[in-house]
């Protein structure tokens, strides 16, 4: 029940946050897109954030699989002790690590987008086993009576 609390405070704070910031969009420029789209995008986030913080769904390591895409190792490189050999190993080091945090980043936004596209249609359900677990009566177990002598 907890988890179920939590998932409803802090996802309720990023919808109310996501409406603040269409509402004031809509300030600026009388377009009713913009309270519309960031409803839509704060609805996508509160069941993305409920199903991540409720965790009985895929949804974690859905996004977990994804991000970790980004972390590539980058081959090994072939120098020449010379001066141009290292100049050269320096600067594709410097490009690979470049091209390793891009991508990082990348896959990042990628499973962000995907766990929230996906995590609108899994919520109902995730919401319906949070509730139907805690229906479900507690049983405690016995302590342990086997006697030591």
């Amino acid at each position: 029940m907890t988890r179920r609390i939590h998932s409803f405070v802090w996802s309720g704070l990023a919808f109310l946050a996501f409406l603040i910031y269409g509402i004031v969009k809509y300030t600026d420029s009388q377009d009713i897109t913009d309270i519309i789209a960031s409803a839509i995008i704060g609805l996508a986030a509160f069941t993305f954030i409920s199903c991540l913080i409720l965790a009985n769904n895929f949804i974690g390591d859905m996004v977990g699989e994804i991000f970790s895409w980004g972390f590539v190792r980058m081959p090994g490189l072939i120098t020449t002790l010379d001066l141009d050999g290292l100049i050269w190993l320096l600067t594709v080091k410097l490009l690979f690590w470049i091209l390793g945090f891009v991508l990082a980043i990348l896959c990042g936004i990628l499973a962000v987008v995907l766990g929230s596209v996906v995590s609108i249609f899994v919520y109902p359900f995730a919401i319906y086993k949070s509730f139907k677990e805690d229906s479900k009566p507690k049983i405690d177990t016995p302590a342990d009576t086997s006697a030591t002598v």
